[in-house]
């Protein structure tokens, strides 16, 4: 598929998909004729967009997106050490999740005195 229907598929702008490729976050594309400027993106390129976007969405850094996608991607690594590594990743996923079920939680605490005399003494 080129580069519109990509965009169009992943609800992304063409400037974040060059952004993103720019990046490495996307595999380099070749261009299969020299004489026009198309690429030709794959289901995986979408596939992998959509994680990105998801994963912005939650809050994610592009490093720490481009960290899990090198892992799962690179044969350099052992199937141990991409455990290893996925696994530190969860781990800070849990984390992010243990922060924000207590921030929800005190944002949830305000909102229940917004109105009430206040009565937070020393």
């Amino acid at each position: 598929m080129r580069i519109g229907e990509l965009c169009a598929k992943a609800e992304l702008p063409r400037d974040t998909v060059r952004y993103y490729e720019r990046q490495g976050l996307l595999e380099k594309i070749p261009q299969p004729n020299a004489s026009n400027n198309y690429k030709v993106y794959s289901a995986v390129d979408l596939q992998r967009l959509k994680m990105i976007k998801h994963a912005k969405m939650l809050g994610f850094t592009l490093a720490e997106i481009a960290d899990v996608l090198n892992i799962w991607v690179e044969d350099r690594f052992s199937v141990e050490q991409k455990r290893a590594s996925l696994q530190r990743k969860l781990a800070q996923i849990d984390e992010k999740e243990a922060a924000l079920t207590a921030l929800r939680a005190g944002i949830v605490q305000a909102l229940n005195k917004v109105g009430q005399p206040c009565d937070d003494a020393f």
